[in-house]
């Protein structure tokens, strides 16, 4: 099941993410090391490639990133 922004969003920022900046829908996240954009759509969900490279870039899997709250 996709994430929506939000969610995504939120367990970022339990993760210790900060939002550095935003450009147009895309929302970039830092935590001082790793710098990546979101992208945030309203209400679709972030679709399942993206999801994955975000996941690669956080280096979790998703069940790790569905524990999360």
């Amino acid at each position: 099941m996709p994430f929506k922004y939000r969610e995504f969003e939120r367990k970022l920022i339990k993760m210790g993410y900060k939002v550095v900046r935003q450009k147009g829908s895309h929302v970039i996240f830092s935590d001082g090391k790793n710098t990546f954009p979101v992208p945030n759509h309203g209400s679709k969900d972030i679709s399942p490639g993206v999801e994955m490279q975000l996941l690669k870039i956080l280096d979790l899997s998703i069940s790790e990133f569905r524990k999360i709250k």
